[in-house]
C-alpha cells in the first residue's frame, strides 16, 4: 500500500507539469520498473519544484485561455483539418469579454457535409481564410503565459501537436487543463461527462454549441463556475487541483 501511494504521489506531481494523458498512460499499471521511465519521471518532478511557488498561486490569481476548435473529423494523422479556432481570456474567476480571439482556418480539403449542419461552416468562409501557420502564431501571441483551458483539450492538443511536429519539430509547450477531467471529480454522480450535461449540471445556458466561439465562451463560463465549487471543497491552488485530480483517478 506504501508503494501505490508514493506512486500516486509520483503521479500527482506529473500532472502539477502538465503531462498529458498519453504520456501518463505508459506508468499506469508498470510502477516504474523501467528505469529509463522512472530516470524521466524524476526529472520531471525537479522541474515541478523550480515551479513550486507558481502552482501554490491560488486559483483566483490566474490568467487563463479558454479555447475551442472546429475541425473537419477526428483524426489529423489521416488529413483532417482544423476548420476555426477560438479563445477566450478568463482572469481568475472572471470572464474578459472583450478579450477574445476567432478566426477561420483555410482548409485545403473539402468540408464533410455532416460537420457543415454541425458547425455551420462553409467552404467559403475557410477557403478564404488564413492558413494555419499564420493563425497559430497569432493564438500563441494571445496565449502569452496564460494557462490553457478546454473541455476535451486532448482533442486540441492532438491537432496542435500534430500541425507543431510536422512544421516544426516542437510540441504545444503550454500548461493545460481539461474542464471534463474537473467534471469527474466535481460531479461524480453523472453517469455521462459530455459538455452538455455537465454545462446542465453547472447551470449554464447552452448556447450555439459547436462553434468554436461559443464553446469557448461556455467553456470559461463553466471553469467559473467549477473554480467557486472547487473552494468550497477546500481545492484553492493549482497544486491543490492537481492531487484533486490525481486523487479522482484513483476512485
Amino acid at each position: 500500500m506504501k508503494e501505490q501511494s508514493g506512486f500516486f504521489a509520483r503521479i500527482s506531481q506529473l500532472l502539477a507539469r502538465g503531462v498529458g494523458k498519453q504520456q501518463m498512460n505508459m506508468f499506469y499499471g508498470q510502477r516504474g520498473s523501467d528505469l529509463r521511465q522512472e530516470a524521466w519521471m524524476r526529472s520531471i518532478l525537479k522541474e515541478s519544484q523550480r515551479h513550486s511557488a507558481f502552482l501554490q498561486t491560488p486559483l483566483r490569481g490566474l490568467t487563463y485561455t479558454s479555447l475551442d476548435i472546429e475541425t473537419t473529423g477526428f483524426h489529423p494523422e489521416h488529413g483532417d483539418e482544423i476548420l476555426s479556432i477560438a479563445a477566450v481570456r478568463v482572469n481568475g474567476n472572471r470572464l474578459l469579454e472583450t478579450e477574445r480571439f476567432s478566426t477561420y482556418v483555410h482548409s485545403t480539403i473539402p468540408i464533410p457535409p455532416h460537420i457543415t449542419e454541425l458547425t455551420g461552416i462553409t467552404e467559403e468562409e475557410v477557403g478564404n481564410a488564413p492558413p494555419l501557420d499564420k493563425v497559430f502564431a497569432s493564438l500563441e501571441a494571445f496565449i502569452g503565459s496564460s494557462i490553457v483551458l478546454g473541455y476535451y483539450i486532448s482533442h486540441e492538443l492532438k491537432f496542435f501537436n500534430h500541425f507543431l511536429w510536422r512544421t516544426a519539430r516542437r510540441r504545444f509547450g503550454y500548461r493545460t487543463l481539461e474542464m471534463k477531467k474537473v467534471a469527474e471529480c466535481l460531479y461524480p454522480e453523472l453517469g455521462a461527462y459530455g459538455m452538455e450535461e455537465v454545462l446542465e449540471k453547472a447551470g449554464i445556458q447552452i448556447e450555439n454549441r459547436h462553434h468554436a466561439l461559443s464553446d469557448a465562451q461556455m467553456t470559461a463560463k463553466l471553469w467559473i463556475v467549477m473554480q467557486e465549487q472547487l473552494e468550497a471543497a477546500g481545492v484553492e491552488t493549482l497544486e491543490q487541483l492537481y492531487a484533486h485530480l490525481a486523487n479522482g483517478q484513483r476512485r
